[in-house]
């Protein structure tokens, strides 16, 4: 930390930053302290570890500030920094190229058009509807915070920060690589580049180096997941006497959406029939007990071996993806505890 002239604290800023998912995948990277130097102390290599550099410094009003940006970019440029000012001319120009060589080509290709890799979280559709979805909502330069005789606010977002890269890291993560469905840029950026980092007042300075590298929640707290996962048991639903008409209705409509439907009652006298269409979608509420014949007509219990996970991620890796590499590290520490165990036993 350089310095920081704004309200914010080193540490509070520190934090705030350590907490930007970045759109890169860790698999691509060693853990930091596998390298060390001659004295066996741990070594920052590019195999290991992501610099970013944020010089920011908020101007008198917006066109000083911007004049401001554009001085410092230069400067940048100078340094071998990206911004995402670079990213996305590089991207405009290969997704250029990209439709001139498919227009001098055939019409048989039936893709929609953009020929650039796909990112990191490029897999799922709605990771393209988020982004549809951000650029959709763009806001106008004038914020509520920019109001009449109020002092002049910068805000300070994660596409401020600068990649710097280290070694062969620009041609291992090229600036057109990446941003098809996320939208964030290429290289390695942050996954959003609209997450809020601080706000500053005319003549404040944020100035620092950043370092980003993997690391497991047992070496410290800054390594744990943020991300929410967590596995519920599969509902079993049996329906012990009949519901019909008008009770079928309420059943589907207000007590349990989702989980009963109604289908033609072929007994006489009744119209529909309400039978279970999706236990799944049963979150054991109970809702239906407030009716005292509809308590004595269904009951709901779990399936006791039926796990139901639901795992979210913050960005760099699928949500299949982590259940694949936690079942790797849960292998891992079984093997250790047999090997383990084999040895106390050789030495009995």
């Amino acid at each position: 930390m350089w310095n920081n002239s704004g309200l914010i604290h080193d540490e509070v800023l520190s934090h705030r930053l350590g907490l930007i998912p970045l759109n890169v995948d860790p698999r691509l990277f060693d853990e930091y302290g596998f390298d060390t130097d001659d004295d066996g102390h741990p070594t920052p290599t590019d195999r290991n570890t992501i610099v970013f550099r944020l010089n920011v410094t908020c101007g008198r009003n917006a066109k000083d500030d911007e004049k401001i940006r554009k001085k410092m970019e230069i400067k940048w440029k100078g340094e071998g920094l990206v911004s995402g000012y670079d990213v996305e001319e590089a991207q405009k120009k290969v997704k250029e190229a990209g439709k001139k060589k498919k227009d001098e080509t055939t019409a048989d290709d039936n893709d929609d058009g953009d020929d650039l890799e796909p990112s990191v979280m490029n897999l799922s559709i709605a990771d393209k509807a988020a982004a549809t979805a951000v650029s959709n909502t763009a806001q106008s330069d004038a914020t509520p915070i920019d109001s009449p005789h109020r002092p002049f606010t910068k805000h300070i977002y994660a596409r401020d920060l600068l990649w710097s890269p280290q070694g062969d890291q620009l041609s291992r993560f090229p600036l057109h690589s990446s941003g098809v469905g996320s939208g964030v840029g290429g290289g390695i950026r942050p996954l959003h580049e609209d997450i809020l980092i601080a706000k500053l007042r005319p003549g404040q300075v944020i100035e620092l180096e950043a370092h980003a590298r993997k690391g497991v929640g047992k070496d410290h707290a800054k390594f744990s997941p943020v991300a929410t996962a967590s596995y519920r048991l599969m509902p079993h639903i049996e329906i012990l006497k009949p519901i019909y008409d008008d009770l079928a209705e309420e059943l589907v409509n207000w007590f349990e959406p989702g989980v009963f439907k109604t289908v033609p009652a072929n007994e006489d006298g009744h119209r529909v029939k309400a039978v279970v269409s999706n236990p799944y979608a049963c979150t054991m509420s109970r809702n239906f007990m407030r009716n005292p014949v509809l308590k004595e007509s269904i009951k709901m219990s779990r399936v006791p071996n039926h796990f139901i996970f639901s795992v979210e991620s913050v960005g760099m890796l699928e949500p299949g993806v982590i259940v694949a590499e936690a079942l790797k590290v849960l292998k891992g520490k079984c093997v250790k505890v047999n090997e383990l165990a084999d040895n106390a036993s050789a030495m009995e």
